[in-house]
Order: structure tokens, then sequence, then C-alpha cells
């Protein structure tokens, strides 16, 4: 593959990811809730228990202090809360606030309903595909 060919590609990717959470925030709108604190949350949802800030950030693909910053905002809005670890006195931990699964469990069917959507007319082939390159690309890149 060609430098250009790459380039164009990275910029490709970055149009659909502006795109992604420009049409995506009218879902969350009325919860006060952006594309990126519904990701977190969604992550925080799925977790088995309570997670350390630095396993959320590398879930998030962000750094732990990019995470410590969004924290904040959610525990603003009531959405999480995170705790001292007592296995780690200098780590924390990050759990949903029944406040932040009630506004999942409310904003899930119209989530879901926007990414069924999303894949129009594309077949379930193509879509296959793009989203196995893009794990690979993640994969790669992580």
């Amino acid at each position: 593959m060609t430098g250009q060919a790459e380039r164009d590609l990275v910029a490709g990717v970055i149009q659909l990811a502006n795109l992604l959470t420009r049409r995506l925030a009218p879902v969350f709108e009325k919860a006060r809730v952006t594309p990126q604190q519904w990701a977190i949350l969604s992550v925080l949802d799925r977790s088995e228990g309570p997670m350390s800030l630095a396993s959320l950030a590398r879930a998030m693909m962000v750094s732990k202090q990019n995470m410590t910053g969004m924290m904040a905002r959610l525990e603003q809005l009531g959405f999480a809360e995170r705790a001292d670890d007592p296995e780690d006195l200098r780590s924390s931990r990050v759990v949903l606030t029944r406040r932040g699964r009630a506004t999942i469990e409310k904003l899930r069917p119209a989530y879901e309903q926007w990414r069924e959507a999303l894949g129009g007319d594309l077949s379930e082939r193509d879509l296959a595909a793009a989203a196995k390159t893009i794990e690979r690309l993640i994969e790669k890149l992580s």
C-alpha cells in the first residue's frame, strides 16, 4: 500500500468517526449524554464488577489522565462513581450508579434502532467485513 493510500484510509476513518459522533449525538441529547460518555457507560455496564480507571482507559483506548477527566463529568451527572480500591490504595474502582443503569436501559432501544438503521442497505457480509477490518486495525495499533 502506498503512503497516499494509507493517508486516505486514515483520513476516511477520522471522517467516519466524526460523522458517527455527530449523527449519534441526538440519540442521547435528552439524557445529556455524549456518544463518548455512552461508550464508557456501556463498557461499565458490560463489566462483571467495578473497573479500575486504568482498565477502563485501556478499554476506551485513551490515557488514564483523559479517563480521569471523563469520569469526573460522569460523576457530576450522577451516572458513575469511584471508590477506593482496597487492594491498591493508589487506584480507584468505577461502577455505574442506579441512575447510570437506568439511563442505559432508557437509551439502549433508541441506540439499537439507530445502529440497525446505520447498516441500511449494506449487506450483512459487507458489515461483517468492515467490522473485521476495523478490529484488525485496532489490534494493530494497540
